[in-house]
């Protein structure tokens, strides 16, 4: 997944420079580099992607600012990738940031941002969320630490199977200061990396299908609190759907209310105990 964080870090990086960014993060394009300029550059039909990234990245920004503002003392940011949230966010000093991603994401994020300082405590762990075992340790050690936890994973879901959704969404549940989440999703049922996609990024593969998206974290214990969809922060900031081939075209080519409709299925989710 390193070259989707890439990716995604470019995707931000051309949102900062636009003179109506919704959001500024001058650090996405020292992660990016050079690899996910040339990646944004050059894979076709990706302004969608684009788009999605913005309005998901500025509304998940305002969830986790409605979670502080509620006496969170943690924060785990689950598959991190390039985000740069404890550096460009106005955070609480004594915040506890904790970042998780695999061992060589990490290790090159370290490197590229060693000269920033965040503006919390923030701590990076190397550790792939597949294995069971490295992630309960790790998810026991915080949450004896904590009293009030938010947890994090944008991005993130889409790559693992049902079942390991299933037991980490358990396993997080068991938890006791673990009480928020805030996740990106799609509700639109079973899709596929388009395969010039696949050509041009070392990514894995799509696992995560469901019928109901809603209803699957509700039989692991996690209730919806806030869900903005895409639709409406498109709306909120001002920013359509692109109008780029052959997407962007079909969805402007449809009447209003049914590609607005067609946009509610994504977006991002402030999830709670239930």
């Amino acid at each position: 997944m390193a070259d989707t964080a890439l990716w995604v870090a470019a995707f931000r990086a051309a949102e900062s420079e636009r003179a109506d960014a919704i959001f500024h993060d001058p650090l996405a394009s020292i992660l990016a580099g050079e690899r996910g300029r040339q990646m944004a550059r050059s894979i076709p039909h990706s302004a969608p992607v684009g788009w999605g990234v913005v309005v998901r990245t500025f509304a998940i920004d305002r969830l986790i600012g409605e979670a502080l503002r509620m006496g969170v003392d943690t924060v785990i940011n689950l598959g991190a990738g390039m985000d740069t949230r404890p550096y460009r966010m106005d955070l609480p000093a004594h915040t506890r940031w904790i970042e998780i991603d695999l061992p060589d994401l990490v290790q090159l994020k370290n490197a590229r941002l060693s000269e920033y300082a965040p503006v919390c405590r923030l701590e990076r762990i190397g550790v792939d969320l597949l294995d069971r075992s490295s992630r309960e340790e790790l998810f026991a050690r915080y949450g004896a630490a904590s009293k009030n936890t938010l947890l994090i994973a944008e991005g993130v879901i889409s790559y693992f199977s049902n079942e390991d959704v299933a037991s980490l969404a358990a396993e997080l549940f068991a938890i006791p200061p673990f009480r928020y989440w805030i996740l990106d999703f799609d509700n639109a049922g079973k899709r596929k990396m388009p395969k010039s996609w696949v050509k041009k990024l070392k990514t894995a593969p799509f696992l995560f299908h469901v019928d109901d998206w809603f209803e699957f974290f509700r039989q692991a214990g996690w209730q919806p609190r806030k869900v903005i969809t895409s639709a409406e922060e498109s709306k909120l900031v001002n920013r359509p759907f692109p109008f780029s081939f052959p997407l962007g075209l079909i969805m402007h080519a449809l009447p209003r209310e049914i590609s607005r409709r067609i946009l509610t299925v994504s977006g991002a989710v402030w999830m709670e105990k239930a």
